[in-house]
């Protein structure tokens, strides 16, 4: 049984690579904020009853107003103001979890199409492993460099290597554990299951989703209007069978 989940999601980023002057959390997707849209997908999984979201500080209001308010969401969603950095953001967000909740579940702002299957998936392995990603495996050739991408320095054995989405989850203490070492020690980790790997964690990989994608420059939100119009996930407001009652 999966016990009571503290869900959060990071996005007190400066939207740069998306060219705005804003968050990208409140970019317009089809006439739907992508955070609304973030978080209606969020809530169509059962397990997932509230979210704490972290934006920037100065868009604290806007938040507050536009989506959490504006989208329906005042009863079963909290804000709060992020750090400079993401980790700074995320260790914010875990210092507000309840004491008694089991497992945390890390999701990205910017990836509306989140399946409940999938984070049904991501909450088992964390509750059997302590840490669960969502992963998929690579398709393409992957090649390092060490001169800014100029030479080829190595080629990856593609059959090793994931490409990691969120949600990512875990248990309480683990996380926490890792984030606040990671301050201590200043650490630096492109997602939040690095923190536990570099910990000595084990982190369990579950299949992801190809249309999971994260929205982060101009042609990602072209694919994610694509996506809305052409209708190629079906009903993606139907839960897909979840039922409440089997936390």
């Amino acid at each position: 049984m999966i016990g009571r989940v503290y869900a959060i999601v990071p996005a007190a980023g400066s939207g740069t690579r998306m060219g705005l002057g804003y968050s990208k959390a409140f970019v317009d997707l089809e006439g739907v904020p992508l955070m609304v849209r973030t978080l209606r997908a969020l809530f169509r999984s059962p397990l997932v009853d509230r979210v704490t979201v972290a934006v920037r500080p100065e868009e604290l209001g806007f938040c507050e107003r536009e989506i959490i308010a504006g989208g329906g969401f005042s009863d079963r969603v909290a804000v709060i103001g992020g750090g400079a950095q993401r980790q700074q953001t995320v260790l914010k967000l875990l210092d507000e979890a309840p004491a008694d909740c089991d497992l945390v579940l890390i999701h990205d702002g910017a990836r509306p199409f989140v399946k409940p299957s999938l984070i049904r998936e991501v909450l088992e392995g964390a509750r059997e492993w302590g840490a669960a990603v969502a992963g998929l495996e690579m398709s393409d050739t992957v090649k390092e460099s060490d001169d800014g991408g100029v030479t080829v320095q190595r080629t990856l054995e593609r059959a090793r290597l994931y490409r990691v989405q969120t949600p990512q989850a875990f248990h309480r203490d683990l996380i926490l554990a890792a984030h606040r070492r990671a301050g201590e020690e200043r650490w630096q980790a492109t997602d939040d299951a690095a923190l536990v790997e570099r910990s000595g964690g084990i982190v369990r990989i579950v299949r992801g989703d190809t249309w999971n994608i994260k929205l982060t420059t101009p042609q990602d939100l072209e694919m994610a209007r694509w996506i809305l119009r052409s209708g190629v996930l079906g009903d993606h407001e139907d839960a897909a069978g979840e039922k409440r009652e089997d936390r």
